[in-house]
């Protein structure tokens, strides 16, 4: 899947709110962490865990104008100067450097490669998702994500391109043609680039 530029949007802080009376919803088609269990089970998942404080990012904390009904927030924090990024629960607390390519020391993870990681994550919980529905096995799939940082004549116009490409090993060509082009349409990353990007999707 091989995506155009699009430039980076800035995000006004968060306000704090409490979220956990967000109703709750079928979530047959969410393509996230657990999605296996789904494709077991079938049943609804429940709303994001109403345990420890939360915050809102604008709006009522219910369905909004879209329909969409919020099932999880995930919250980060960048700290340190920008050298380190840490999840609301703590699961996630990880140094961040600019690459050495970028004039930065490396050595630990940067923006781009955790970008790389959620896509590819999610592209594959998504084809697990559409690929189990049809009963086909995604046991050997690997997804591969590259996430490039450009740059365009002097100034700071900065832009992402995305590469995305799937292999699955064992499974007809045309049906897994298929199956990537439904995963791409319903995994939510892709919806989010695809406003931005030029969108495409292949196998490997």
């Amino acid at each position: 899947m091989r995506f155009g530029q699009g430039m980076p949007n800035e995000a006004a802080a968060p306000s704090r709110s409490a979220v956990s009376d967000r109703p709750t919803a079928d979530a047959s088609d969410y393509s996230g962490p657990g999605v296996e269990a789904e494709i077991r089970v079938g049943g609804p998942r429940a709303a994001a865990d109403a345990g420890g404080p939360r915050s809102g990012v604008g709006g009522p904390p219910d369905e909004g104008g879209d329909g969409y009904v919020t099932l999880y927030t995930a919250r980060a924090f960048s700290t340190d100067g920008a050298g380190r990024v840490t999840t609301e629960d703590g699961v996630l607390d990880l140094p961040v450097k600019a690459p050495r390519e970028l004039g930065g020391p490396g050595g630990a993870p940067n923006p781009e490669q955790l970008l790389a990681a959620a896509y590819a994550t999610c592209f594959h919980n998504s084809l697990a998702l559409v690929a189990g529905r049809e009963g086909v096995s995604t046991a050997d799939c690997i997804v591969e994500t590259a996430v490039e940082l450009r740059k365009r004549g002097k100034h700071d116009d900065y832009a992402i391109g995305v590469e995305v490409a799937v292999s699955l090993p064992g499974v007809d060509r045309d049906l897994a043609g298929r199956l990537v082009r439904r995963a791409h349409e319903h995994c939510p990353y892709s919806k989010a680039l695809r406003g931005n990007l030029q969108v495409g999707a292949r196998l490997a």
